[in-house]
């Protein structure tokens, strides 16, 4: 008789036994997607503020931004790959394009045909320097052979002096990522990732434009 109360073995015992799993495997599956929720929420919000609350035009990975909106390129001295010198007083006074990239990094091979289209075309109206990161000089140099860079680089050792100088627009983390500077030398448009010839162009004819 001490069996009196108790839930049958078998099929029903079963039954009760998973429909508590499958409730307990949805609350946890509605904590984690709570948790997932929440972080993006948190990392759009941490990007919108880091991006000066998106007054400038932009998508996911191009940005420009408005006049008042634009951060000083700051004071920095490096050595590039072939030896010589660079301040950023050769990036003032005319319309510059600074891209991030490395040897190791297959986006960065993908874009490089097409900054070197750009260079090529506008080379004459735009300066336009390289900044190898976390990489060997002569994987870098050999990179450059290979697709024939006609702008200098940055040496590696002096890329985290150089980014510093950037006041956040550039970070060695986002390899490839571009610049275009106006002629104050102030950051007038962004991209994070490879960038393609139209793309660039198009950003750095509205650069020129602007300047006029």
């Amino acid at each position: 008789m001490g069996g009196a109360g108790r839930l049958p073995a078998g099929p029903h015992r079963r039954l009760a036994g998973a429909a508590v799993n499958r409730w307990g495997r949805a609350v946890v599956l509605l904590a984690v997607l709570g948790v997932l929720v929440s972080a993006v929420a948190l990392a759009l919000a941490l990007r919108q503020a880091e991006d000066g609350g998106g007054r400038g035009q932009s998508t996911d990975l191009v940005q420009q931004f408005l006049p008042e909106e634009r951060r000083v390129l700051g004071d920095f001295s490096v050595e590039l790959l072939d030896g010589r010198r660079f301040d950023q007083s050769d990036l003032i006074g005319t319309v510059s394009v600074v891209n991030v990239w490395g040897s190791w990094c297959g986006p960065c091979r993908t874009e490089a045909p097409d900054l070197v289209r750009v260079a090529r075309r506008l080379g004459d109206r735009v300066n336009f320097l390289g900044i190898n990161v976390r990489d060997n000089p002569a994987s870098a140099q050999a990179f450059e052979r290979a697709f024939e860079i006609p702008y200098p680089s940055v040496h590696p050792d002096d890329a985290g002096t150089a980014i510093l100088a950037f006041d956040g627009a550039l970070t060695a983390a986002a390899v490839p990522s571009t610049v275009v500077l106006d002629e104050q030398g102030r950051v007038a448009a962004r991209v994070v990732g490879p960038v393609d010839a139209a793309t660039l162009r198009g950003l750095v004819l509205d650069a020129l434009g602007a300047s006029r």
